[in-house]
C-alpha cells in the first residue's frame, strides 16, 4: 500500500514524516523538490482539492473556479524542463502537454491547478471520475483535464471515488462488482425495465441449462418455465460446427460435450453460473440452424428474447467465437502518472493515478473499436437488452437504458452523446401530435427521429455475413419503434423507412468516398437505404416545409409474414409528384428552370447511391423546401423499362440562387411516379 501516517502539518509547513515508513522516499521521489514544497505541500494540495466542491465559475476573471479552490504557483519553462529530466512526474506531465500545445508555452509563468468534481447519475451512481485540471496564465487557458483514480485499499479511497479498471475478468471480485451494477439498476433505475416476475415473464423456446457448467445441456421446456435467463451477444467470426441441428439436438438435450464448444460460449456458460443464473440463450445452440422454419420463428422472437433477459452478456472484445472473453484484459497502453495525495486528516499520504487518456476523451476508452461494433446483428441485440455486461478489450462495463459505467467504479471519461444513449425506451410515447414541419424549433428536438437516424447511421457502418439479412438484423429494433409509436400493424414501416416520416427518411444519401457497386441480387427497393452497401448519411434535422409530393400507394412484399419488419422481395412507392429534367455529368447533376430549359445550373450537392452506369438523362423529384430558406431537397431518378417507373439513383440538395423559385416548382404539372 502506497500510504503513510504523518504528524499534523502546521499552516504552510511541510509535515514531519514518520521514519518507520520506508516508502516515504518513494513517494517523495514522484515529484521534484520544488513541486513537493509547492503544489504537493498539504495546504496547497488541499486548496486545489477544494475545487471539486465549488461549481461556481468566475466568468469575469476567466478563472475556472473560485480563487479559494484553485492553487496557483509561478514557474518557468526552463524549470519544468529541468525538473522533468530529473524524474519529476508532475513536471514531465506538464512538459508533455506543452509539447502538443506549443502556443501555450508563453503562459507557463502562472500555473493554476484544481480538481473538478465527479459526475453522478440522479440516483448517485458514479458515471464520471474526478478530474485534475490545469490552466495557464492570467487568462486561465486550459492545458489539460484528466481523470484520477486510486486503488481500493489506499487511504485516499474515501475521497477519490474512481478505481482502477477491472482487468481480471474471471475473478470473484469482478463478478461481484458486475452483480452490484445489475442489482443497482433493478432496484433504483426508474427509467429501466424491470425483470418481470418469472411466473409472468417470456421464456425462450430453448435455453442452455448451466446449473452444472461442466455438463451443460439444451433445455426445451414442455411447459411454462418460471425462471430468469441470460442471453449472449457475440461475433461468430467463423463457422460453428458444433451448432444445433436436427441431427444432434437430442444428444444436446442429454448433455453438450464442452470439449466441442468454442471458448466464447464456454465463457458465457461459466459467467451465467457465476452470476447465480441457471439458463443461457445462445443463437448457435438454441436455434436449429438447418431448419428454415425454426430460424424464421426464433428470429421473430429476438425482440422478446433480448428484452426479457435478466441481463445480456456482450462479448465485445472477441473477433471470433473461439477467442473467448474471460481472459485478463491488457493493461492500458496509455501513459499513467502516479502522484502523491494528501488525505484530509493531514497525517496520511497516499497516491493517485492520472491517466493520459487522449483517445478516451472523445471515444470513451475506445469502446467503439471492439470487434462487436462491426457486426450488424449485435447492434440490435444491444438496443433490445435492458441490462448488459459488456466485456471490452480494456475492462468490463455495465450498460442499461439509464447509464454506462465501468464495473467497480472504475475510471472513465464521461460523455453525454446521443450515440452513447442508443436506447429505444428513450423514445417518448406519441401522446402528442407531431410538431409542424414549419415549426421554428429545429427537428433535433424530435427525439424519435434523432434516435432512428443515429441508429441507421451506426447500423449501416456494420457488416452482415449474409447480404439478405440487412433488414432482418434490424427487424427487432423496428418492431420496438413501432410498438412505442403505438402502431397497430407494420404497414407504417417501408423496408427501413417510416411512412409517417417519409419526407425526412427518404432523403438519406451516400458519401462519395464510401460507394459500392449496386447489389446483383435484390434486397430492397431503391428508395430504401437497405438497397445499398456501406454507411449512409441521414438528412440534417432542418425544419422543412410541407412535402411537394403526395403518396398515393405503397407496397412492400415480405419474405415471411412471420417477420413483418424483416426482408422483402419487392416494393414500390407511388406518388403524385413534380419532375424536373436533369443531366448527371461527371462533376455532378445539372438542371434547368422550366422557364429557360437551355440555361443549365449545377446543383450544389448531388450524391450517387452506388457505383453504376447511369443514363445521363435523369429526373429530379423535389421532396421539400427547407423552411425560411431557398434550399430545395429531392431525389435523383433514372427511368426503368416500365412506363412512369423509376429507380432512385441519388439524392440532391441545392441552394437555388434564383434559377428556380417556389412558384416555379409549385406550377410544375404533377404526374404519377412509381419508384421501385
Amino acid at each position: 500500500m502506497n500510504e503513510m501516517d504523518l504528524p499534523s502539518a502546521g499552516q504552510g509547513q511541510a509535515p514531519m514524516l514518520s521514519t518507520k515508513f520506508k516508502n516515504f522516499e518513494t513517494l517523495h521521489s514522484l515529484v521534484c523538490e520544488f513541486c513537493w514544497k509547492n503544489l504537493f505541500a498539504f495546504d496547497s494540495f488541499r486548496k486545489a482539492w477544494r475545487g471539486q466542491f465549488h461549481e461556481v465559475h468566475n466568468h469575469s476573471t476567466k478563472v475556472p473556479f473560485q480563487e479559494d479552490a484553485v492553487f496557483s504557483y509561478k514557474t518557468t519553462l526552463g524549470q519544468i524542463d529541468k525538473s522533468r529530466k530529473q524524474g519529476c512526474g508532475w513536471c514531465a506531465l506538464l512538459w508533455a502537454e506543452l509539447q502538443s500545445n506549443v502556443f501555450l508555452t508563453s503562459h507557463v509563468d502562472l500555473v493554476r491547478v484544481a480538481f473538478i468534481p465527479a459526475l453522478f447519475s440522479n440516483n448517485g451512481t458514479l458515471v464520471g471520475a474526478q478530474r485534475l485540471s490545469v490552466w495557464l496564465g492570467k487568462d486561465a487557458k486550459e492545458l489539460f483535464t484528466y481523470p484520477i483514480y486510486t486503488d481500493r485499499e489506499n487511504s485516499c479511497a474515501n475521497e477519490v471515488v474512481a478505481r482502477n479498471r477491472a482487468l481480471q475478468m474471471d475473478s470473484p471480485s469482478t463478478f461481484a462488482s458486475a452483480l452490484e451494477c445489475i442489482r443497482e439498476c433493478i432496484d433504483n433505475h426508474q427509467s429501466c425495465l424491470k425483470p418481470q416476475e418469472p411466473q409472468n415473464s417470456f421464456f425462450p423456446t430453448r435455453v442452455i441449462d448451466c446449473t452444472d457448467p461442466a455438463k451443460p445441456k439444451l433445455y426445451t421446456p414442455a411447459d411454462v418455465v418460471h425462471d430468469f435467463y441470460v442471453v449472449l451477444s457475440y461475433v461468430w467470426g467463423e463457422n460453428q460446427p458444433h451448432k444445433t441441428t436436427t441431427k444432434n439436438i437430442e444428444e444436446y438435450q442429454r448433455q453438450i460435450n464442452t470439449d466441442v464448444l468454442p471458448k466464447t460460449i464456454k465463457d458465457a456458460i461459466w459467467t451465467t453460473h457465476a452470476c447465480g443464473q441457471h439458463y443461457l440463450w445462445v443463437d448457435a445452440l438454441c436455434i436449429v440452424q438447418h431448419s428454415r422454419e425454426d430460424k424464421i420463428r426464433e428470429i421473430g422472437q429476438i425482440p422478446n428474447i433480448f428484452a426479457g433477459a435478466y441481463f445480456t452478456i456482450i462479448a465485445a472484445r472477441s473477433s471470433k467465437v473461439s477467442e473467448g472473453f474471460l481472459h485478463d484484459c491488457p493493461r492500458p497502453p496509455l501513459a499513467v502518472t502516479r502522484l502523491p495525495f494528501y488525505c484530509k486528516d493531514s497525517s496520511t499520504m497516499s497516491t493517485v493515478f492520472l491517466e493520459h487518456d487522449n483517445i478516451g476523451r472523445y471515444d470513451d476508452n475506445c469502446e467503439s473499436m471492439d470487434p462487436i461494433h462491426k457486426r450488424a446483428w449485435c447492434l440490435e441485440e444491444r438496443l433490445l437488452s435492458s441490462r448488459s455486461l459488456v466485456y471490452m478489450t480494456s475492462t468490463l462495463r455495465f450498460h442499461c437504458q439509464f447509464l454506462k459505467v465501468n464495473v467497480g467504479n472504475a475510471v472513465r471519461q464521461y460523455h453525454d452523446l446521443v450515440s452513447h444513449r442508443l436506447a429505444i425506451d428513450w423514445i417518448p410515447a406519441p401522446d402528442d401530435p407531431p410538431p409542424s414541419p414549419t415549426s421554428d424549433k429545429l427537428f433535433h428536438y424530435n427525439r424519435s427521429t434523432t434516435l432512428w437516424d443515429t441508429i441507421i447511421a451506426n447500423y449501416t457502418k456494420r457488416y452482415v455475413t449474409n447480404i439478405g439479412d440487412k433488414l432482418v438484423a434490424l427487424a427487432g429494433v423496428a418492431q420496438r419503434f413501432n410498438e412505442r409509436w403505438k402502431q397497430s400493424s407494420s404497414s407504417n414501416y417501408l423496408a427501413g423507412l417510416w411512412h409517417d416520416n417519409l419526407q425526412h427518411d427518404i432523403l438519406w444519401h451516400k458519401n462519395a468516398d464510401d460507394l459500392f457497386p449496386r447489389l446483383a441480387t435484390y434486397r430492397a427497393p431503391s428508395w430504401s437505404w437497405a438497397s445499398v452497401e456501406g454507411s449512409v448519411v441521414m438528412p440534417k434535422m432542418y425544419p422543412r416545409e410541407w412535402a411537394l409530393y403526395e403518396v398515393t400507394d405503397y407496397r412492400v412484399i415480405l419474405i415471411s409474414e412471420n417477420l413483418p419488419f424483416g426482408g422483402v422481395t419487392a416494393g414500390s412507392l407511388t406518388m403524385s409528384a413534380k419532375l424536373l429534367p436533369g443531366v448527371w455529368k461527371v462533376d455532378g447533376v445539372y438542371a434547368s428552370s422550366p422557364l429557360d430549359p437551355g440555361d443549365e445550373h449545377k446543383l450544389y450537392f448531388s450524391w450517387r447511391d452506388s457505383i453504376e452506369d447511369i443514363n445521363e438523362n435523369v429526373q429530379l423529384l423535389p421532396i421539400c423546401w427547407r423552411a425560411k430558406a431557398e434550399e430545395l431537397a429531392g431525389l435523383v431518378l433514372s427511368p426503368t423499362d416500365s412506363k412512369d417507373h423509376y429507380r432512385r439513383v441519388g439524392c440532391f440538395e441545392d441552394v437555388v440562387r434564383g434559377w428556380i423559385s417556389r412558384d416555379d416548382v409549385q406550377n410544375l404539372n404533377s404526374q404519377i411516379v412509381t419508384i421501385v
